[in-house]
């Protein structure tokens, strides 16, 4: 009976500890086309270096400057409702970064110029790939 008032304790725990890592406020979504220019820094070099979260969150972060400060839109790009400041921008990057992108994802980022959907939350974004040109291997598996 003593082991099971543990594990049950313990489960408990662990699921009120886990609630507030979910619990992220939704805030907005927006839709983007991932282009050239966004894959360039403002000087111009090329920021699409390899296939990392950094650079996949670069190439984010350009996108939302060259909306708001370079006036660098594509026809897809949508207002969102945070990213106008640098400072947001850096912290989108960061979070970005950290998290878990799969590797489909980044190339797709990185090699082509994909329609994107972000939905932003408190804590984190969500980024799904609408358009793009990849097609998923086939299985050769019988």
């Amino acid at each position: 009976m003593r082991t099971f008032r543990t594990q049950l304790f313990v489960v408990a725990t662990l699921f009120i500890v886990a609630i507030p890592a979910y619990a992220d406020d939704y805030l907005c979504s927006y839709s983007a086309r991932i282009s050239y220019a966004d894959k360039h820094n403002s000087n111009g070099v090329s920021i699409a270096n390899n296939y990392s979260n950094s650079t996949v969150a670069g190439i984010l972060r350009q996108d939302r400057a060259n909306f708001y400060v370079f006036n660098k839109k594509d026809r897809e790009d949508e207002k969102d409702c945070i990213f106008h400041s640098k400072a947001a921008r850096a912290n989108m990057q960061k979070s970005i970064a950290a998290g878990s992108i799969p590797q489909y994802a980044k190339q797709i980022i990185v090699d082509e110029n994909p329609l994107i959907n972000v939905d932003v939350y408190s804590g984190h974004v969500d980024i799904k790939i609408i358009e793009s040109s990849y097609t998923p291997p086939r299985s050769t598996i019988r």
